[in-house]
Order: C-alpha cells, then structure tokens, then sequence
C-alpha cells in the first residue's frame, strides 16, 4: 500500500475513535430507564453515570495531549482505545450503580486519551492543504457521531439490551487498533508539527 493511501486510511481508523469516544457521551442517555429498571441505580447515581465521563474526559485533555507529544503520539491514542474498552466491558458487566459509574470515570480516563492524540496525529501526519481536510473529516465526524449516539443508544437498548450500548465499544475498539497498528505511520512521533 503506498504512503498517500495509508495515510487517509489511518485516517479513517482516527475517525473511529474519536466516533467511539464521542458516541459514548451520548449513547447512554437513551438507555438510562432501561439501566435504571435492571440494576435499580438512584436519580444521584443517574447523574453520575451520565456526567462522570464527561468530567473526567474534559479534566484531563491537556494532560494526556502534553503526554502524548511527550511520549509518543500513536501509543497513546492505542493505550487510549485499549482502556476506553476494557471499561466498556466493565460497565457493559456492571450489576449495580457503583461500578457502573467507575467504569464510566475509566472510560473518561480513556477517551481523555484518544482526542487530543488524534489531533497531534493529524497535525503531524498531513500537510497544506491535505491537513485542512483531514480536519474537516475529523470536525464531521464528531458532528456526526453526536447525532448517532442517541439513535444507536435506542436500536441497542429496544433490540438487545442497555448493556450493548457499552458492549458495541468492544468489536469496535479491536477493529480500532488493529488499523491503527497497520496504517498509522510511526514517524508520527518525530516529525514536528508544521
């Protein structure tokens, strides 16, 4: 495959998990009745398992964005997906509010992880023109995953259960680092930002 082609097929893998990340603050407003009816989580717990992703997530974006420039851009992002679903499977397994919401703060942890990378990767990775459309890619799909989160939400949750809405993260996460691993340049991490 030559260097051009892989390049924006990463991207497409980069896309994916921003979705993921972007879906999940979303998707689990939709199943919150069904959550409540099954494990029996209180109005407070409802509220934490919705906003302790989003807090967590927003507190720690600079953090993780210095760390990756620091220590390696493509290994964070894959440490990031790889944690965002592994507390997916944790709260897709979660029998009560408590671990629920854990899971959500991990997954927080995660995807914290996998935004401001796959920024600086894109930063990195494309040039003039080529960079101002590979922004626009990521730009829409964030636009578009906000929409898609409640609708996916529902269809999981009326036709499977609330916990596939965690559940989905994990084919998808796999999916997720194995094309980064095969189409995302590891010159990533020398080349400096332009």
């Amino acid at each position: 495959m030559n260097t051009t082609r892989k390049k924006w097929l990463g991207l497409l893998f980069i896309s994916l998990s921003v979705a993921m990340i972007i879906v999940d603050a979303t998707i689990v407003n939709v199943a919150i009745p069904t959550i409540v009816d099954d494990i029996g989580i209180t109005s407070t717990q409802v509220q934490w398992v919705q906003e302790s992703y989003t807090l967590v997530f927003a507190a720690l974006l600079l953090v993780f964005g210095a760390l990756a420039d620091r220590f390696g851009r493509k290994k964070l992002l894959i440490l990031g997906v790889i944690i965002f679903a592994g507390a997916s499977v944790f709260a897709a397994l979660s029998p009560n509010g408590e671990l629920l919401i854990l899971a959500r703060i991990i997954q927080g942890v995660g995807g914290a992880m996998v935004m401001p990378t796959t920024l600086s990767i894109i930063n990195t990775g494309f040039t003039g023109r080529e960079r101002g459309i590979a922004f626009a890619i990521w730009g829409a799909t964030i636009g578009g995953t906000v929409a898609l989160g409640p609708l996916l939400g529902g269809w999981l949750t009326e036709y499977f259960s609330w916990r596939w809405a965690f559940g989905i993260n994990i084919p998808l996460g796999i999916i997720i680092i194995i094309g980064l691993l095969l189409t995302i340049s590891d010159n990533v991490e020398q080349r400096s930002t332009e």
